[in-house]
């Protein structure tokens, strides 16, 4: 590396060299002037570099070095000796300021013991004036109450137990006092205005002024007495019972006369409690809420807001604690429920109306609790899902045959030609009653229990579906199959609408949070192109039960145009047989007429697409005259036009039969039914060409076979006779039948 190094550097001093003088280095002269320059500057350098002289650089600042070095060292000593003295001084100063630590701390502690008897003796002190103020000035009364209240918020983050329940023992020793003092007064003035209006004729009675004044002071005194949060203390209550928040005083106090009455009406040995009745009780309910709610509303509201409690709505506090009673009342009657299914069912469909009408008609807010917390109790919804489950069961065994001979009938209402059946549009509205049943509950998982159930039933009455069309015999057109492929159709259209909706779009995204495995892939459901079959796009609650009906309804379609083609094809038998290379043209093409042999095929063909056409939605028709043609035109090419050699007269009838029997048969059903006959009108173009031009266009066909590219124009060429479909093989192919170009020696 050091070879390298040298020979690299004495290149780089040479090239230097030549660059900065030139030819100069030729003369002797010259070169001893430079030589003797570079050892002068050499002996500048050397000068500079030389430790011993004090004037050099190098020397310059070695010295300025060891000056600062020396600075260094004199600033380290003396802070060294600033920090011993400092040491000093602190452990000087250390007792003293212990000292006066211990000092301060006894002087916190004197100034917190102060303030805490300060606040005792401010507690106590407010306590004496309420011993006075009690039997005298109800206003002043509650004002002091105030007082402690403020005095409970002033003290939420303060660490000291005692004191803090000490005021609490004593806030709840007050507020129970002040509230039995306030209660009477208010029972007396509830009395004055005959509270509840449970007569006949209340609405005839208008209370006093001058009562509803003094019920509004003593509701203002009762909303002040409140026990703030902060000092309020858990209410031990059963867990159904904990979604019903405390109500606030007066609304209490103005439900339990009805409470009373309730109790004394509907449990005991009174003949009005009912456990079959439940709709006695629940009706008394909306009754009471119907004739109370506006006079709540109208009196006692404007005294919370005047109040400032914006977070009251004593209406709905007052529908609150109703409901909580009918709560109350089908719990307790549970256990006497659990064993009669009629009467079980029953209270569960007066407890579904009575949570409607109070949503509907009185506006009773969703997060409220409602009865529904009884029904969706663990032991309870599933005894309620049961019985969901057994009556939809058994309604479906009414609406399906044996036992519903009419099932299948078109409904007389259905004016779109939607030919929906009977048992179809029961079925329907089976599902849907139990939507409207569920969809009120609060919590997704109870919802999907019972969407669970409704697909369960939906791939239920599939399977009746399946036995019902494998037990048919005999003639499938004429039987029940496409009634039943209608009714499937039907349901279909259903649950893609139902997907879209929002009540199952909820569920569906609850029913991906809340399992594990990975949803199975949206189905494909069209079948045209044009879409004559209903279709989706996304994932639906429904996709996996769309998918097993979209296949059984194809199959069944499919087999539709199946037995159809199979009529067509043995009535065709002697039809394909047909001498068509004997056939001479005698008449004009015009004047030509149908095959004789031709005819039981069409008859068969009319017969069954009109069968078809008034059996059938339209839609599922579509789907199948569109596969009857197409299968038919790929038997007629394979089978007779290529089983056969044609003649000019044969290929002319052939061409007549095509065009003026076959495709106006299709023609009522659509505008272009020749589109679903390609290969058979493509034939007859073929076989219908001019001898000549027959003969250049196979010659040119086979002349050009294996070309590509540019080269490859039999496309073109096929085109321009009418062949779009078949691929030039084919063509020769067709060709190839007509006796005036080859001859059977000539095809083998």
């Amino acid at each position: 590396m050091n070879y390298e190094f040298d020979i690299e550097l004495k290149r780089n001093v040479i090239t230097n060299l030549n660059e900065e003088f030139g030819k100069s280095l030729l003369d002797l002269d010259k070169c001893l002037e430079i030589r003797d320059k570079l050892l002068e500057e050499r002996e500048e350098v050397e000068k500079q570099l030389d430790i011993s002289n004090a004037d050099s650089l190098i020397g310059v600042s070695l010295k300025d070095g060891e000056t600062f070095i020396q600075n260094a060292t004199d600033v380290i000593n003396r802070s060294k000796e600033v920090i011993s003295q400092i040491e000093l001084d602190l452990n000087e100063i250390q007792g003293v300021r212990s000292d006066v630590t211990t000092f301060f701390h006894k002087l916190n502690t004197l100034q917190s013991t102060l303030q805490y008897m300060k606040v005792i003796l401010h507690i106590d002190s407010i306590s004496q004036e309420l011993q006075k103020e009690v039997h005298k000035d109800d206003e002043k009364c509650v004002t002091l109450f105030a007082n402690l209240t403020e005095v409970s918020r002033n003290l939420e983050n303060f660490c000291g137990n005692n004191l803090r329940n000490y005021l609490k023992d004593t806030i709840y020793f007050w507020h129970n006092i002040l509230k039995e003092k306030f209660s009477k007064d208010f029972d007396e003035i509830l009395k004055l205005i005959k509270w509840p209006f449970v007569s006949a004729n209340f609405s005839f009675v208008v209370p006093l002024q001058s009562h509803i004044h003094k019920l509004q002071i003593v509701s203002e005194y009762l909303l002040q007495i409140e026990i703030p949060s902060e000092s309020s203390e858990p209410v031990v209550t059963t867990a159904l019972l904990s979604y019903f928040l405390p109500l606030c005083l007066p609304i209490h106090l103005l439900i339990q006369p009805l409470k009373k009455r309730f109790i004394y009406h509907f449990y005991g040995a009174r003949q009005t409690n009912r456990v079959d009745k439940p709709e006695w009780y629940l009706t008394q309910i909306l009754t009471w809420i119907r004739d109370h709610k506006d006079f709540v509303e109208k009196n006692i509201q404007p005294v919370v807001d005047r109040l400032g409690l914006l977070h009251i709505d004593v209406r709905i506090e007052f529908i609150r604690g109703l409901v909580q009673i009918a709560v109350e009342k089908l719990y307790s009657d549970l256990p006497n429920l659990q064993f009669d299914d009629f009467t079980f069912s029953h209270s569960v469909d007066e407890a579904l109306g009575f949570d409607k009408e109070l949503r509907e008609t009185y506006d009773y807010p969703a997060n409220q609790p409602s009865i529904l917390v009884v029904l969706t109790q663990a032991q309870v919804i599933d005894k309620w899902l049961a019985m969901e489950k057994k009556y939809a069961t058994e309604k479906m065994d009414a609406m399906l045959p044996p036992n519903a001979p009419d099932a299948f009938d078109p409904l007389t209402s259905d004016v779109e030609d939607l030919k929906i059946t009977t048992c179809a549009d029961a079925f329907i509205t089976l599902l849907q009653t139990i939507t409207e049943r569920y969809e009120v509950l609060s919590q997704p998982g109870h919802r999907l229990q019972f969407l669970d159930l409704q697909l369960e039933l939906l791939d239920d009455f599939r399977v009746r579906l399946l036995q019902l069309v494998n037990a048919e015999k005999g003639d499938i057109i004429e039987s029940k199959i496409p009634s039943i492929v209608n009714s499937i159709y039907y349901i279909e259209n259903v649950l893609i609408d139902w997907g879209a909706m929002l009540h199952y779009l909820s569920l569906y995204y609850y029913k991906n949070q809340f399992e594990t495995v990975n949803q199975p892939t949206s189905p494909i459901l069209s079948d045209f192109d044009d879409t004559p079959i209903c279709d989706t796009e996304t994932d639906t609650v429904f996709a996996e039960t769309l998918s097993l009906y979209i296949h059984m309804r194809k199959d069944n379609l499919n087999n539709l145009s199946e037995s159809v083609i199979t009529e067509v094809k043995f009535a065709s038998r002697d039809y394909r047989r047909e001498s068509w290379s004997r056939m001479k043209v005698e008449k004009e093409f015009r004047s030509l007429s149908l095959t004789q042999t031709a005819c039981p095929m069409f008859e068969i063909l009319s017969k069954r697409l009109h069968q078809l056409q008034k059996s059938l939605q339209s839609k599922l028709f579509t789907f199948v005259w569109r596969s009857i043609a197409e299968q038919l035109d790929t038997y007629l090419f394979e089978y007779l036009v290529l089983d056969n050699r044609f003649s000019a007269g044969g290929a002319l009838q052939f061409k007549f039969d095509v065009t003026r029997n076959l495709i106006p048969l299709f023609l009522q059903f659509s505008e272009r039914p020749q589109n679903y006959f390609t290969q058979v009108m493509e034939s007859c173009n073929l076989l219908n060409l001019k001898k000549g031009s027959a003969l250049l266009l196979r010659e040119t066909l086979l002349a050009l076979e294996g070309a590509t590219g540019v080269e490859d124009t039999r496309n073109k060429m096929l085109k321009d006779v009418g062949v779009n479909y078949f691929e030039p093989n084919i063509a020769v192919k067709v060709l190839n039948q007509r006796d005036d170009i080859t001859n059977r020696l000539d095809i083998d």
